[in-house]
C-alpha cells in the first residue's frame, strides 16, 4: 500500500516536477554563466579576489527559486485533495492516517531533494573546477538556507492546502511568510551555519502541521 500511495503522488506531480527540474537546471546554468563571464573577462584570479574580499558567491540568481518550487509542488500535490474532494476518499483507504500523510509528504520532499540536488551538483562541480575546495564548500554551504526554505515552503503550503477553514489558512499563510523571511534576513554567506541543524529539525516538525490539518478535516472542521 505504501508503494501504491507513493507512486500515486509521483504521478500527480510529475508535470510540475519536470517543469521545476528544467527551471532549476536553467537557473543553475545561468548562475554558472555569470561566474564564467567574470572569469573570461577578468580572469579566475578576479573571482578568487571578489570571493575573498567581498564575500560574493555569484549565485544569487538561484536564491529565491527553491521556495517558489516548493510552493508550486505543494499546491500541485495537495490542492486537488481538498478542492476536488479527494481527501475524504483518500482517508477511507485501509491504511493508518498519519502514515498516509507522511508518505504523501515524503513523495513531495523526495522530488524536491532531487531537483535541489541536481542544481547544487551542477554549481558545485563547476566551482570545484574553477576555485579551491574551501571556496567551493563556502559557496555550497551558503546555499543550504535557500534549499531549506524550499522544503519549508513545500511543507507549509501542503498544510495550507489540506486545512479546511479559511481562518487557519490565513494563519498558516502568515506563518509561511514569517518562516521564509527568516531564511533571507542575513545576506552574508554561511551566516546560517550555526542554526542549520536546528533548521533541519524544524523542517521535519513542520510535517505535523499537515497531519493536524488532516485530523481537523476528518473531524469535520471545514468551512
Amino acid at each position: 500500500m505504501t508503494k501504491a500511495i507513493f507512486y500515486k503522488e509521483l504521478i500527480k506531480t510529475r508535470r510540475v516536477f519536470w517543469v521545476s527540474l528544467l527551471i532549476a537546471i536553467l537557473f543553475g546554468v545561468y548562475a554558472i554563466m555569470c561566474i564564467r563571464r567574470v572569469g573570461t573577462s577578468h580572469g579566475v584570479e578576479h573571482i578568487w579576489l571578489i570571493m575573498l574580499m567581498k564575500d560574493q558567491t555569484f549565485i544569487d540568481a538561484i536564491k529565491y527559486l527553491p521556495p517558489a518550487i516548493g510552493i508550486a509542488l505543494g499546491v500541485a500535490q495537495m490542492s486537488p485533495e481538498t478542492h476536488l474532494k479527494r481527501l475524504k476518499l483518500t482517508l477511507h483507504l485501509p491504511y493508518p492516517q498519519n502514515r498516509l500523510i507522511i508518505t504523501m509528504l515524503s513523495a513531495g520532499l523526495l522530488q524536491l531533494l532531487v531537483i535541489f540536488a541536481v542544481q547544487a551538483l551542477m554549481i558545485g562541480i563547476y566551482y570545484y573546477g574553477t576555485v579551491t575546495c574551501e571556496m567551493t564548500r563556502h559557496v555550497m554551504l551558503s546555499t543550504l538556507p535557500w534549499y531549506l526554505a524550499g522544503f519549508n515552503a513545500y511543507l507549509l503550503t501542503s498544510a495550507i492546502c489540506l486545512e479546511g477553514t479559511w481562518r487557519r489558512r490565513v494563519i498558516l499563510g502568515l506563518l509561511t511568510v514569517g518562516v521564509l523571511t527568516v531564511y533571507y534576513m542575513q545576506a552574508m554567506p554561511q551566516a546560517y551555519n550555526s542554526i542549520i541543524p536546528g533548521a533541519v529539525v524544524f523542517t521535519v516538525l513542520l510535517m505535523l502541521l499537515s497531519i493536524y490539518s488532516v485530523y481537523r478535516f476528518k473531524e469535520g472542521r471545514i468551512d
